[in-house]
């Protein structure tokens, strides 16, 4: 059982990276291509709002499957 949870944990964590991923491409590409201060400044707080919950969202995921 220990085993399946493991995997399960390792398989989230990847899927979780691939849509920070995507995610902070996305923004980072509006980031660069508009001309509007506000989608820069709300991109820009979105970024810094994925990178600080990186790993708190990661302990909650692994809190979750632990209860299972």
């Amino acid at each position: 059982m220990n085993i399946l949870k493991e995997l399960t944990k390792i398989f989230i964590r990847s899927k979780l990276e691939d849509e920070k991923r995507k995610l902070k491409d996305k923004l980072q590409k509006q980031i660069i291509t508009t001309t509007s201060t506000s989608v820069v400044a709300r991109n820009t707080a979105y970024l810094r709002i994925i990178d600080t919950l990186n790993g708190k969202g990661i302990a909650e995921v692994n809190k979750i499957i632990d209860k299972i």
